[in-house]
């Protein structure tokens, strides 16, 4: 019986593309290029939105000490910057092309088949059609004629990656298609045979990843207040609007609020200042990438716990040091398009134009795909500070999974 079933159910999508070649062709591009989009666009941009949110994570001290008491309160005016070095691992991912295996649980989702009339119902013709090319693919794979790149560019690195599918490959596949040991292709009229060579022959052969963009390293800027103290617990609090940060990044805003309480405060002379200090942080992403404009939307939440320590050097600088803690919690929207040589394949753009002309109207269906992202990192800060009077400068470096280097000018009034 289940022989009956794979039998008829290929039997019915093949024919069903056929007939309806006009109307599911780019149907099943768009279908199988978002399948592209989820498994590979999300890795391909995903660098780019940690990186930034975890350089902008930072930033957030340049002493631990807290006085416990002062007459009055006072204010800490900051501009910090920070530089962000992207490590080479971030550069590639492994990409991975769509495929499916022949599975009768799958193809249930697609179709009704009653075992006492032998009738079977097509819930999805669509979704058939999809799931039965991705079989397909899932063949060529398995037998080496469909070759998927070993590594791939993230948005960081500098790569261009292609996922071939050679129209007489998938026309041999289709051809060669084995379900329960029956032959597919051979069990259709002649007739039928033509036709879905002929829709085979019209299926785009390349699939683009975009390239990288090589970025190497990330900057951000950021004012910041402080303000204290009240039983040695000072308040910061940090807001930027949306700022341009550049094609490749986009525009940034973020905005913070933390708190600092002086440890050693509880240690009779102690011979450096210790603090702990909490801080949240929310972030805004937008970007567009690529030439049909995929557009990129994230909101971060971050979370900073630290501890640390200050000594000061002979009344001629401080050194500070701390062990930080982050969390980050990113949740991201893409909506995108065909990308464009698709959209020329399938006479939907005119070539070599990227945008619509007339008799060409282009893709005007934007996909959405949605990712929720949780990552922590450890984070050790080393740094130097000099006092001038109101004035402060200082500098430091942070290691962790991204190194970030920041400094800035404070003014104490």
């Amino acid at each position: 019986m289940k022989k009956l079933i794979f039998v008829t159910i290929f039997l019915i999508s093949f024919s069903t593309l056929i007939k309806a070649q006009d109307d599911y062709t780019i149907d099943l591009a768009r279908q199988f290029g978002k399948d592209i989009f989820e498994l590979n666009g999300v890795p391909y941009l995903q660098p780019m939105v940690e990186s930034i949110n975890v350089t902008t994570n930072s930033r957030f001290l340049n002493t631990a000490y807290v006085p416990s008491e002062v007459d009055e309160p006072y204010f800490k005016f900051s501009v910090n910057g920070m530089v962000g070095f992207i490590p080479d691992e971030k550069d590639l991912f492994k990409p991975i092309l769509p495929s499916a295996g022949v599975d009768l649980e799958e193809m249930s989702k697609y179709m009704e088949y009653n075992f006492i009339t032998g009738d079977l119902t097509i819930l999805d013709t669509a979704g058939l059609i999809h799931y039965a090319f991705l079989v397909v693919i899932n063949e060529g794979i398995n037998e080496g004629s469909i070759k998927v790149p070993t590594s791939a560019s993230t948005i960081m690195g500098n790569k261009d990656t292609v996922f071939y599918l050679p129209n007489d490959v998938l026309k041999r596949l289709v051809k060669n298609m084995n379900v329960a040991g029956i032959n597919i292709y051979e069990e259709l009229p002649l007739e039928m045979q033509k036709q879905l060579d002929s829709v085979v022959t019209q299926f785009p052969e390349t699939f683009n990843l975009p390239p990288g963009a090589d970025i190497n390293t990330l900057a951000a800027g950021v004012p910041q207040i402080e303000i204290g103290s009240l039983w040695g617990t000072e308040l910061l609090l940090r807001f930027i609007p949306p700022v341009d940060m550049g094609a490749n990044v986009g525009d940034f805003a973020f905005w913070g609020i933390g708190l600092k309480h002086s440890i050693s405060q509880y240690f009779k002379d102690s011979p450096f200042d210790m603090a702990v200090q909490f801080i949240y942080q929310g972030t805004h992403l937008e970007n567009e990438v690529g030439v049909t404009k995929a557009e990129l939307t994230a909101n971060a939440n971050m979370y900073n716990f630290n501890l640390q320590f200050s000594k000061d050097i002979y009344d001629y600088f401080d050194i500070y040091t701390a062990l930080s803690y982050d969390m980050i919690y990113i949740n991201s929207s893409y909506e995108y398009f065909l990308p464009v040589e698709i959209q020329w394949e399938l006479g939907m753009l005119e070539w070599p134009y990227h945008h619509p002309t007339p008799g060409y109207s282009g893709d005007s269906d934007p996909q959405t795909t949605n990712l929720s992202l949780e990552d922590s990192n450890l984070k050790w800060t080393i740094g130097l500070k000099k006092d001038w009077g109101p004035v402060t400068f200082y500098a430091d470096f942070n290691l962790g999974e991204i190194d970030i280097f920041t400094g800035g000018i404070q003014y104490t009034f």
